[in-house]
């Protein structure tokens, strides 16, 4: 019997090695995307609360107003307030963090943003108001965004 040498061509074998690292490269790409994501979602340690989602859209509704007020085009609406209402029944995280203190701390923030829409005299100052109850609830229930929530002062 004559033994013959089999080889497989160059041309494949480097095609073959290179579909091999394409595959992979996309899975490792993948990983490492699907790593990203998730640390995006860390970034907010209350995950998708209602009541953290609720917090968000007042912390850049309020940085929207700042801007208004800044430049002398606007303040406060009834339809943040009513936002900012919305945290008296927001579903939390941790349920055990609806206490009457917290209760007590969101009827003050209200109460700021009312005064806050019906004064046109001291925008700032009635703006900065609302900003020192947000800070003042935050360092009893979750102080992690204080110095976020500091930088939306107006000086």
């Amino acid at each position: 019997m004559k033994n013959k040498n089999k080889y497989i061509p160059i041309p494949i074998v480097i095609g073959i090695f290179g579909i091999f690292f394409l595959i992979v490269g996309c899975s490792i790409n993948d990983s490492e995307q699907n790593t990203a994501n998730n640390s995006a979602v860390e970034n907010h340690p209350n995950k998708d609360s209602e009541l953290a989602l609720l917090m968000r859209k007042v912390y850049t509704d309020t940085d929207s107003i700042k801007q208004l007020i800044v430049n002398d085009k606007g303040t406060i609406s009834k339809e943040y307030i009513e936002i900012v209402e919305r945290i008296h029944t927001a579903i939390p995280t941790d349920a055990s963090v609806k206490t009457p203190e917290f209760k007590a701390y969101t009827e003050l923030m209200v109460n700021e943003a009312n005064a806050l829409f019906s004064n046109e005299q001291n925008k700032k100052e009635g703006f900065n108001n609302l900003v020192d109850r947000c800070v003042q609830c935050h360092q009893s229930f979750c102080p992690g965004p204080i110095k976020k929530i500091n930088k939306l002062r107006i000086n």
